[in-house]
């Protein structure tokens, strides 16, 4: 069967699971390592994979049950070395995407920006199990994924998110926010 090209798709993963035309884009995993930047801006022009880009680094440093490592072993990061291999799914990551805010008053666009960073910490649930997080901030998780958080919250949501998660897992946070 010969491959599709999986134009519109934005995720790695189904690229890789429906064995779509993909360029190996993967050394930039190793060169934006190495770069050990604090804050990395990527600048494309529209519909240059910048969403699938931050999505295969999300997919390849995030922790978790799940063995990403399938969707590189066949790729170019894979063949350099031991190092980056144990590096694969090590990493808790905040993945956040704004794309798809379009709305045309500021009241939308927060409860739009609200929706999306309740997504996340529902993408991250396992910290209302986590022995490292205490009671108060357990219930200002269950505040902002029940819909009665109040706008501090959200305000400081992407920064709490990043420090429970660090807690959680001892080690630093990933972060990636899409447009």
């Amino acid at each position: 069967m010969a491959k599709v090209i999986g134009i519109g798709n934005e995720s790695f993963q189904e690229i890789r699971e429906n064995d779509c035309f993909y360029i190996d884009k993967t050394l930039f995993i190793k060169e934006w390592w190495e770069m050990a930047d604090s804050v990395t801006l990527i600048t494309r022009p529209r519909r240059f994979g910048k969403t699938l880009t931050m999505d295969m680094i999300r997919t390849y440093f995030e922790k978790t049950s799940t063995d990403t490592s399938i969707y590189f072993s066949d790729k170019k990061i894979w063949n350099c070395g031991d190092a980056y291999k144990q590096l694969q799914g090590t990493y808790p990551v905040i993945f956040l995407s704004f794309k798809d805010a379009h709305q045309t008053n500021w009241t939308d666009m927060y409860r739009s920006l609200c929706f999306t960073l309740k997504e996340e910490f529902l993408r991250h649930i396992e910290l209302l199990s986590s022995k490292a997080i205490n009671e108060y901030d357990k219930k200002y998780i269950h505040n902002l994924i029940n819909d009665v958080a109040d706008s501090t919250d959200y305000q400081f949501a992407l920064g709490k998110l990043s420090s429970l998660l660090a807690t959680h897992y001892n080690q630093k946070v990933i972060i990636i926010i899409d447009e």
